[in-house]
């Protein structure tokens, strides 16, 4: 149907001007009938409604002589217009369809109530679609944890001053609080503004009598079927104990609940579960008949008034309570309870922002119905289910199951703070999966990337936070391995909601307190021990001539603890050095001061991924775009710059680091409690320079300290090129062209080869004493047993265990226990043959496997062990005596002929040893 009219429709009622439909009325017969033609006539034709904004001038012409002489024309005119405007779909009555429209989200509760969360997320997915053109705003009423009148009161006094000059095109509400709220004062506070609401737990017919443009959603429950469920589970079943509060929730629920109790009269009792506070609620759980279920409707609040958030009161029952436990709403599965037909909060906020927009769209609220169908799905945990013994295919048709476990690998879930491709972030994983190179067929990795240093922005990381706990909130991991601050920071916040009771491990954290880790049982980790004095010492040693640090550092997480540290050995310095900040500068600005510096000074680079002005920089921009301007050498603490532009210094390697929390991880998959291995405070650092940057600012090498590593140092065949050019320019011609050649033909070779000898570095190396690993001593002693069971070989080992390293660990620090084992690995080394493999199978203990010799010659030649031993302890004038314990092992075809027989016969006789020195020590 088409209305000529200059008036408005909304919301099903007209709002006419003086021009309006009225002018179509005067008494002129012709135009009268020329108008219900029209009408007539577009009512066969179409069921649109297309509203056109016409003028009084026009209507004028209608009541016309012009009108008189061609009413035919115009009417057929008018219809042609009316297919031509039906067909390209225009709206045309006040079209606002295109302006931005306001929506009033009145919620309840507070943020960070799941149940209010998840009704927001419904309706957002909805109204944040970029075709709905909607401004989103919330209020939160908090009125869960405040409730008395007053309160109330005082909502509607602050409201009504803050919303005077507010104008809403829709107000959605959810739950109780917020609706009764509204019938009470909306019309004083939102005169003629349109309702939806939602999370309504119970409503009469007559609450929208005087409420017109009021409809939405009713918070309908299936305890039902879930007592039914249950039933099927448990059919032995006699009781059902309910625990239910007193709020308006619990109140509402309860009364939905007493019309399901008659259907099950004949089959069950209902008791509650009742006591002054949930400490007693929680003792009588303890002592349930064996013939029970409990069902969980809902408890923010005991009889004494204290106040729980949604997963607190069923997590501490289910911890306490052997008693099958099924609930009402899916705040409350991943939690404890088994499952059941559960209310949604996020099809709640969906179904409403469906009405919404219709509403907005201009459908008449008091046409639309209640939608009272329960908006509820079968859910469970399967956790619960498999501790409870039910099988998933006895569970109903399209049942949402959460927790359902996949695979049978070890599930570790690595958390980087920066992007995939980062040096840094690469040698750390690289580190890790060289220390579970034997385990890795039985672990499944999973990564996530917070991208924080290119993402800086307050917003962007609490939205990373959101998502990371919905992503991950029903994930089980055996493990969490965090990466550097901010992931550790996040970690921090977040592990009892979503990882509680996992353990983790962290590394790369650059400013640690013991204090962090205060009631986390399940952390340790490894601490990001840059050596900055070293750094600066090897920076004196060098340019002796310095007298002032230019200290290149950002404010980020990162850049601020590089600042704390820095700030702690300022003071040992001020007589001999200054230190001068640069941390407020665009990276524009830097490359300009860096050109002017004096000989007296040197750049300290600690972090600059970010500027003043936040623009962002990768490690290779950053040192690539300072090293380029600068003109004296740039020192620094992390192996990442090396290469790029950065002289050297004591540097931090990513793939070490990785190396130590490797090792731990592997600890704790073997059954260790994190609470029982220390955090690792002095991570490895080494003396490495480049030797391109040595040479550009003329430093000799000799001046370096006593086993540096130097990269991009020339070798001979390049000097001799150097010198020799002319007449072998030629020659190297020739070569280069079949290089070229070959390297094209063997190009994946030799990548394979590369990466399988890196690999097979770091999968057969102990990273601290530079001896064969556990891999590497088990493949020669695996090799031996195989010529022992061929012929006449002798295959021997020794298994040795290092004395007091954990009081020498204590008492002088890591460091010093590190010393210690690589003190013990020469000595015993240098009484060896060549043929012998002595190998560290892991923390304070070591496997000599001896190359055909018998159980006489090995006891033998650790006889010469002990003496250098004990020639060390009394010429050496260390705080500590090395001592160890040993045991030995010998193939027997017999008796003893397997390599895991020989290491425990070994390990057994090593105890023995041990148990024996403890004795004639007391």
């Amino acid at each position: 149907m088409i209305i000529f009219t200059s008036g408005i429709y909304q919301y099903g009622y007209w709002y006419r001007f003086n021009i309006g439909i009225s002018t179509l009325y005067n008494p002129v017969s012709q135009s009268q009938y020329l108008f219900n033609s029209i009408v007539n006539i577009l009512k066969i034709l179409s069921d649109n409604v297309i509203i056109m904004c016409i003028s009084t001038k026009y209507f004028d012409i209608l009541r016309g002589d012009l009108m008189k002489k061609n009413c035919q024309l115009i009417l057929l005119s008018l219809v042609l217009l009316s297919f031509i405007f039906n067909s390209l779909g225009f709206i045309y009555a006040d079209d606002n369809s295109s302006e931005m429209k306001t929506v009033l989200f009145l919620n309840s509760y507070h943020k960070g109530y799941k149940w209010s969360d998840d009704i927001y997320d419904g309706i957002k997915s909805v109204l944040n679609s970029d075709d709905a053109k909607i401004e989103l705003q919330v209020e939160y009423m908090d009125a869960q944890r405040v409730v008395d009148r007053q309160y109330i009161q005082s909502l509607f006094d602050t409201y009504k001053y803050k919303f005077k000059d507010r104008h809403f095109d829709l107000i959605i509400s959810s739950d109780d609080a917020a609706f009764n709220f509204l019938l009470e004062y909306g019309d004083e506070l939102f005169p003629g503004i349109p309702v939806v609401f939602c999370g309504v737990n119970y409503l009469e017919e007559d609450m929208l009598k005087k409420h017109a443009s009021y409809t939405g959603v009713v918070e309908g429950f299936d305890i039902g079927s879930t007592i039914d469920t249950a039933l099927t589970h448990h059919p032995t079943t006699e009781t059902v104990y309910y625990v239910d509060d007193d709020t308006t929730t619990g109140i509402a629920i309860m009364k939905e609940f007493s019309k399901v109790m008659p259907a099950y009269k004949d089959k069950l009792n209902f008791a509650k579960l009742d006591g002054a506070n949930l400490d007693e609620i929680i003792k009588k759980s303890r002592d349930l008949p064996e013939n029970s279920i409990i069902l969980y409707l809902v408890y923010f609040k005991d009889n004494e008034g204290t106040h729980y958030e949604y997963n607190e009161a069923i997590s501490m029952l289910s911890q306490n309570s052997s008693t099958p436990i099924y609930g009402v709403w899916d705040f409350t599965l991943g939690y404890g309870i088994i499952g059941g037909k559960l209310t949604s909060g996020f099809y709640q906020g969906e179904t409403a922002a469906n009405i919404a927009v219709r509403v907005l769209n201009g459908e008449n609220p008091s046409d639309i119905p209640v939608v009272t169908e329960m908006t509820t799905h079968y859910q469970f945990d399967y956790q619960q289910l498999k501790e409870n013994g039910i099988e998933v295919d006895l569970l109903p048709q399209n049942s949402i199951i959460i927790n359902l476990e996949k695979t049978s690998k070890k599930q570790i879930l690595i958390l980087n703070s920066y992007n995939k491709g980062l040096k840094w972030t690469d040698d750390l994983e690289i580190g890790i999966k060289s220390a579970l190179v034997d385990s890795l067929d039985d672990i499944e990795f999973t990564y996530e990337f917070m991208d924080v240093q290119k993402n800086t922005d307050p917003v962007y990381l609490q939205n990373l936070y959101e998502l990371l706990i919905r992503k991950y909130k029903n994930k089980k991991f055996d493990l969490i391995i965090t990466t550097d601050d901010v992931a550790f920071k996040f970690i921090k916040m977040y592990h009892d909601t979503i990882y509680k009771d996992v353990p983790t491990i962290f590394c790369g954290v650059n400013y640690f307190e013991d204090s962090m880790l205060e009631n986390k049982e399940s952390f340790t980790g490894v601490v990001e021990s840059y050596d900055l004095r070293g750094t600066i010492n090897v920076a004196l040693e060098i340019n002796p001539s310095i007298k002032k640090f230019i200290v290149i550092n950002d404010t980020s997480v990162t850049g601020q603890a590089n600042k704390k540290n820095l700030d702690l050995l300022i003071p040992d310095y001020q007589d001999k050095l200054s230190f001068e900040i640069w941390d407020d500068m665009n990276m524009s600005e830097i490359q300009e001061k860096v050109k002017t510096l004096k000989n007296d000074s040197v750049i300290l680079l600690l972090s600059f991924n970010r500027d003043k002005s936040n623009n962002t920089f990768s490690y290779d921009e950053s040192i690539g775009m300072i090293s380029e301007y600068a003109s004296v050498p740039i020192y620094g603490v992390w192996d990442f710059y090396i290469g790029k532009g950065l002289l050297g210094g004591v540097l931090t390697s990513g793939t070490t680091h990785g190396q130590t929390v490797g090792e731990m991880a592997l600890e704790i998959l073997s059954g260790k409690k994190p609470s029982d291995i220390p955090v690792v405070i002095n991570s490895p650092n080494i003396y490495m320079f480049d030797y391109k940057m040595l040479d550009k600012f003329e430093i000799n090498i000799t001046s370096l300290p006593y086993g540096s590593k130097i990269i991009n140092e020339p070798n001979s065949l390049i000097d001799f090129y150097t010198n020799n050019k002319k007449l072998l320019l030629p020659f190297l011609y020739i070569l280069f062209a079949l290089g070229i050649i070959l390297s094209l033909m063997y190009k994946n070779i030799r990548i394979r080869k590369a990466a399988e000898e890196k690999e097979r570095l770091y999968a057969l190396t102990d990273s601290l004493t530079g001896m064969p690993n556990r891999r590497a001593g088990i493949e020669h002693l695996n090799a031996l047993l195989e010529k022992s069971k061929e012929g006449n070989f002798q295959t021997t080992v020794c298994f040795i265990d290092v004395n007091n390293l954990k009081k020498t660990n204590d008492a002088y620090g890591h460091r010093e226990g590190d010393e210690l084992i690589k003190d013990l690995c020469l000595l015993i080394n240098s009484q060896l043959r060549d043929i012998d493999l002595f190998c560290r199978f892991g923390g304070d203990e070591f496997l000599i496997i001896f190359y055909d010799t018998n159980l006489i010659e090995a006891k033998q030649a650790l006889e010469r062990i002990n003496e250098t031993i004990k020639n060390h302890n009394q010429n050496e004038y260390k705080p500590y005596m090395l001592s160890i314990s040993y045991g030995f092992g010998e193939y027997n075809q017999k008796e003893c002929n397997t390599l895991d027989d020989l290491i425990e016969q070994a390990d057994n006789a090593m105890y023995k040893n041990k148990r024996k020195m403890k004795r004639e020590q007391k």
